[in-house]
């Protein structure tokens, strides 16, 4: 098919998986692109009036007046996707290969009927997600990079050395050649009762102070986060697995980054919490603490984006999912090997946010957050096997707290930027630090 790329700007701002409808757009090319089941799989990349390019796959099909149309709305498109990894096709390309890869045991997807149902998550936004038969579920990518997707290689790592808190990924789709990334993943669907972010609100909303079993499913998570991270830290051939020393010359530049990310955050927050700046030297002397340490743990591939909406509650335990870490960051940053501290943080604030929602949405105040962090970190540290993987016990706290501010500065631009009346849940908490020194 041939694409009319002067009506590209037009079709991607209209779809909710595109990051820059608020960005001018200069010009949108088609750079690769594969016919399938009379669609055309093509690899757009937008360059912008300021900024850097980005590249997104768009499923096309021409529709009345030359209109394009979105290919997975209908379902004939991602069953042939599908098929693509059951079958472990091989397309041509306009400059390469499109390729299925199926990694799942004999009959896992070939137990599915010959047209399955199609049901589409409608809640997914950056990326589009399809469950057929209610059996499994196919992630197609939309923004994409060059090279493997963070996701697919943590996927088979863990399948690999058997962590079975995870739905098992069952295969993907691949384009090699002049542009090579991961387009879609499969995994086993595995029906669920909620997420961790719906659940602990559940918790939070039904008592000020939480039950004894609220904080026993708490510690689990904490062990079960625990569990994943002995598993990356494992001893491993791959370099891109492969634990690592921290250096000084690690806290040193995750400290700086930490500095930069405070001026940005304090100069976007001018007019919605100018007291803000006043913290800039406090923030800074905490944050320096990180870098003046003497080094100790391990760096490790980790989630990356780890928070309660990053769990799921599945016949009375917990699974870990989504490893794609944060969408905003290129591949290579999100394969960066940290200190799985970084993931405790991200958990760590996601307890207080929860906390914070419910006391906005007027649940009375309570002592809801202190046990809850306390279980969290007691599970996390009881299941820590692997011999100097965390910071020496001295220094857990102090790694702990500097990753906090990281989060809580990401948060603070998030709301501002998405979610206004929020603001006072990341600025209140900045704000405390002040005060606790």
């Amino acid at each position: 098919m041939t694409i009319d790329t002067g009506r590209l700007p037009e079709f991607l701002r209209s779809r909710r998986w595109f990051g820059g409808k608020g960005a001018p757009i200069k010009s949108v090319q088609v750079i690769e692109q594969a016919a399938l089941a009379g669609y055309t799989l093509a690899v757009l990349e937008v360059v912008y009036e300021l900024g850097l390019p980005e590249r997104y796959l768009a499923p096309l099909k021409q529709g009345p007046g030359g209109t394009l149309e979105e290919g997975l709305d209908e379902d004939d498109l991602p069953r042939e996707l599908l098929s693509v990894v059951r079958d472990q096709k091989r397309i041509s390309s306009a400059g390469g290969l499109l390729r299925g890869e199926y990694l799942g045991d004999a009959g896992a997807l070939h137990s599915l009927s010959a047209q399955p149902s199609v049901r589409r998550i409608v809640a997914e936004q950056s990326n589009t997600s399809i469950v057929f038969d209610e059996r499994a579920i196919m992630k197609v990518i939309r923004k994409i990079d060059f090279g493997n997707h963070p996701e697919w290689e943590m996927g088979q790592f863990l399948r690999k050395h058997g962590f079975s808190h995870t739905p098992p990924l069952l295969g993907g789709v691949v384009l090699e050649g002049a542009v090579h990334s991961t387009l879609a993943l499969v995994h086993e669907f595995v029906p669920v009762e909620a997420d961790g972010w719906a659940w602990m609100l559940a918790q939070f909303r039904s008592s000020p102070t939480p039950s004894q079993a609220v904080l026993a499913e708490l510690r689990k998570l904490g062990e079960r986060l625990a569990q994943m991270h002995t598993v990356l830290a494992s001893p491993s051939d791959d370099p891109g697995f492969a634990p690592e020393p921290i250096h000084r010359e690690d806290l040193q530049r995750w400290a700086s980054s930490i500095i930069g990310e405070l001026g940005v955050t304090i100069a976007a927050a001018r007019d919605h919490v100018p007291e803000l700046a006043r913290l800039h030297d406090p923030l800074i002397e905490r944050i320096n603490r990180l870098a003046k340490l003497e080094p100790s743990g391990l760096k490790i591939r980790h989630h990356g984006d780890f928070h309660l909406g990053q769990v799921l509650r599945s016949a009375g335990d917990w699974l870990i999912f989504d490893f794609e870490g944060e969408p905003a960051r290129s591949y290579a940053q999100r394969r960066e090997k940290h200190t799985p501290m970084r993931d405790v943080a991200g958990l760590v604030r996601s307890l207080a946010y929860a906390c914070a929602a419910v006391e906005l949405e007027g649940a009375p105040e309570g002592n809801r957050l202190r046990p809850a962090r306390r279980v969290f970190l007691e599970g996390y540290r009881a299941a820590s096997r692997v011999k100097d993987l965390l910071p020496r016990d001295g220094d857990f706290d102090m790694v702990l707290q500097a990753l906090e501010v990281e989060k809580l500065l990401y948060e603070l631009r998030y709301e501002i930027n998405h979610r206004p009346k929020w603001v006072p849940i990341p600025a209140r908490t900045l704000l405390s630090l002040e005060a606790s020194g």
